[in-house]
């Protein structure tokens, strides 16, 4: 089974602020201390965590007496949290956890929160998983202080409502009385039913008369109804025997505009394919024109009118150099025939000046290298010989050198340098266009062999262009001749159409004629007059019928057919109303004596048990003793009460008010005992039950919870040594500087 495996308590009552930790025994646990210490406290920490609501059941005037108040130093608590651990390992309560914490909290502005293993809860989600293994808020598994008294100072009465709580008397009592204001309602309402049923009776008595004679006025007005709906259908049969034979027309010509259309389809859908045709071979042109082919040849065509263009350009700017360096070599040559022509020019005496000296030069380096001195001299002899040649020329020289002469010399030099400099550079103008012309030459024969090549494959597209066009001409041909068809199709479709659009607005007005005829006969409703009766005979028995209708319309009441029968009808649901009260009046009493004779049962079961469990337990605390449990009234208990009759050991047979005080606590206790056994739990807390018993009750008192704590886990406070011997645990609480302070021994297994 679950048991509680401790207690923790933070700012409860006199337990400070620090948190406290008790550990609870899983049998016996015992809490001793001084009057005034806080044991109260726990038990108060216990219900107020179960979710008891009442603050003066936990011994408090109001809800924020239950935090701790401070003093000595210590400052109040600003909330009070009680936490219960659960040992959960063998699943008993319905929670996937093995260990399961249950926790309040109250703040001092009032706000209270519960908690399952730290997660938000409600007060009956804890209820509920509490209820199954352990008797929550109000159960007789917790005995308060001073509760004991109040059992053996109970009246008989109220002795008897503890055994009414537990046998659920209360929900029988709940559904009689209901069944009793149901009584009474229906009985109300018997009265009011007859008293209309009087009423409307006497009111049908009146309106029998009347009513026959408006039946018989509406029977002459429904056979004219009748007459006009016989005169109806006539004018019906004429009226759908014309609009059959329109629909008929109407087909014909449906069934011909479907066929135009089908064929106007057909057409269109020929157009279209003739379209995606002329489309793909349009798209087909498109790509040859615009194939590489003859993108190719047009763009080498292009390039050779742009290099021609450009040779053309460069062969004229190379005529007019040639011209420019032609007259350019003129000048120079005119100019080179204008010097001296008398044998040497100063230039070739120079030049052979030059000459000379480098001869000169030549010999004086073989002098200097000479290696015999027949060598040397000839060496020698031959520089003489140059010197002399040099003299003759150095004289020549002299001779021509004039420097009026020599200026126009130096001048005409430096203007032929610049014409020739001149004339060197359209030369290298000239070499560069004549470079340029060859390049240009080169190109246009590679670029005429390139559109030589793409010749053959440009005729070839050229001509699968012009057959795919001539193509598509005739496919455009074939279309504009599908197209004129389609428009002779289209205007005929419209020229039936006008005439079935006619066709169709007669249809209509007959549809509609006859619409208003169908209107008029289901305002008549079914005429049930011979079908092939004579026109002229049922407008002659219509005359009739207006003749006699005149005078009873002046005093006919049409109103009391509906007045009769809305009498009979509310009598008939009256009437039902009043049977089905009388049912229901039947049934209440019998429901009523059945909940009697049921709540009497479960009582009687409920009290026999628990007064056999009260005379066993009574024996067990008082071996020569007895006691019995006593109703006042056995055949109606519920019209009396309940007494306690014991005979404790060593006196005589006497009600519970006549013993003395410890007989009465003795006697109490096995009554509390009794309704504990009769409703068991898993969980028991006492709170100084053993106050007014004498030392050898006490002991008994002790043995017997020790037996109970086999099965079930048991807090009590005691201040006697015979319940602390047999506990499993004992605790002390004293107080230091206005807190409770706890004290733990484990007893279990001391005296094994």
């Amino acid at each position: 089974m679950p048991y509680i495996s401790k207690i923790e308590l933070r700012g409860f009552k006199s337990f400070g602020n620090t948190k406290v930790t008790i550990p609870l025994s899983k049998g016996l646990t015992a809490i001793v201390g001084p009057n005034g210490m806080g044991k109260s406290n726990i038990i108060d920490a216990l219900c107020f965590v179960l979710g008891w609501m009442s603050a003066k059941t936990m011994r408090a005037e109001r809800f924020s007496d239950l935090l701790f108040n401070g003093g000595n130093g210590s400052r109040p608590a600003s909330f009070a949290e009680v936490s219960l651990h659960f040992d959960n390992s063998d699943g008993g309560l319905h929670i996937n956890s093995k260990e399961v914490v249950i926790t309040r909290q109250l703040h001092r502005d009032g706000r209270c929160t519960y908690r399952i293993n730290k997660r938000r809860a409600t007060r009956e989600e804890i209820i509920d998983l509490l209820a199954p293994k352990m008797t929550c808020p109000g159960g007789y598994n917790f005995v308060m202080q001073g509760e004991v008294n109040r059992f053996f100072n109970m009246d008989p009465i109220e002795r008897r409502k503890i055994i009414d709580d537990l046998a659920g008397v209360a929900e029988y009592d709940e559904k009689k009385q209901k069944s009793l204001n149901e009584l009474q309602k229906v009985e109300a309402n018997l009265n009011n039913v007859g008293a209309v049923l009087t009423e409307i009776s006497t009111q049908m008595e009146n309106l029998r008369e009347q009513m026959e004679t408006a039946i018989h006025f509406k029977q002459l007005k429904r056979e004219r109804e009748q007459i006009q709906g016989a005169l109806l259908m006539i004018k019906k049969e004429k009226c759908s025997e014309k609009i059959a034979q329109l629909e008929t027309k109407i087909s014909k010509f449906t069934d011909e505009i479907e066929e135009l259309k089908k064929r106007y389809q057909k057409t269109l859908e020929v157009k279209d394919k003739l379209n995606v045709k002329i489309d793909v071979i349009s798209r087909s042109i498109d790509e040859k024109r615009a194939s590489d082919v003859l993108v190719e040849a047009e763009r080498s065509r292009t390039e050779i009118n742009t290099l021609s263009d450009i040779l053309k350009r460069t062969l004229d700017r190379k005529s007019a150099l040639d011209r420019d360096i032609e007259s350019l070599d003129a000048k120079i040559k005119k100019m080179s025939d204008s010097k001296t022509t008398d044998g040497e020019t100063l230039e070739s005496t120079f030049s052979k000046f030059n000459e000379v000296r480098n001869k000169f030069s030549e010999l004086y380096r073989s002098l200097v290298k000479c290696e015999s001195l027949s060598s040397a001299k000839n060496i020698l002899k031959q520089i003489n010989e140059v010197l002399n040649e040099i003299s003759v020329i150095v004289a020549r020289i002299s001779d021509k050198i004039d420097p009026q002469k020599i200026k126009q010399m130096d001048s005409a030099r430096a203007e032929e340098r610049m014409l020739r400099e001149e004339l060197a550079g359209l030369q290298r103008a000239r070499d560069e266009l004549t470079k340029q012309i060859m390049e240009l030459n080169a190109k246009i024969h590679e670029v005429q062999i390139k559109l030589k090549n793409a010749d053959s494959q440009e005729k070839e597209i050229r001509k699968s262009i012009e057959s795919l066009t001539n193509g598509r001409n005739l496919l455009r041909q074939k279309l504009e001749s599908i197209s004129k068809r389609e428009r002779e199709l289209e205007t005929k479709i419209r020229v039936i159409e006008g005439d079935l659009q006619r066709l169709q607005i007669q249809r209509e007005a007959l549809s509609n004629e006859l619409k208003e005829i169908n209107t008029n006969l289901k305002k008549i409703g079914e005429v049930n007059l011979p079908k092939n009766i004579d026109a002229e005979d049922l407008e002659k028995r219509a005359q009739e019928i207006e003749a006699e209708l005149g005078p009873l319309s002046e005093r006919v009441n049409l109103r009391a057919i509906q007045d009769f029968r809305e009498s009979e009808r509310r009598y008939n649901e009256e009437k039902t109303k009043y049977d089905k009260l009388m049912a229901e009046k039947q049934s209440l009493l019998k429901f009523m004596a059945e909940i009697d004779e049921k709540k009497k049962h479960v009582f009687m079961k409920t009290f026999n048990e628990i007064s056999k469990q009260f005379t066993q337990i009574f024996k067990e605390l008082s071996p020569n003793g007895d006691a019995m449990l006593k109703l006042e009234n056995e055949q109606s208990p519920f019209e009396g009460g309940l007494e306690i009759i014991a005979r404790p050991e060593g006196s005589g047979a006497a009600y519970i008010g006549s013993l003395s005080g410890g007989q009465k606590a003795l006697t109490a206790l096995s009554f509390i005992f009794a309704l504990q056994r009769y409703r068991p739990t898993t969980f028991y807390v006492l709170d100084e039950i053993d106050a007014h018993l004498d030392p050898k009750n006490r002991i008994r008192v002790a043995e017997m919870l020790q037996q109970f704590s086999k099965d079930s886990q048991i807090v009590v406070i005691t201040l006697h040594d015979s319940i602390m011997s047999v506990a499993d645990r004992l605790f002390g609480v004293t107080k230091e500087n206005g807190i409770s302070k706890i004290y733990s021994v484990e007893l279990s297994g001391v005296g094994s």
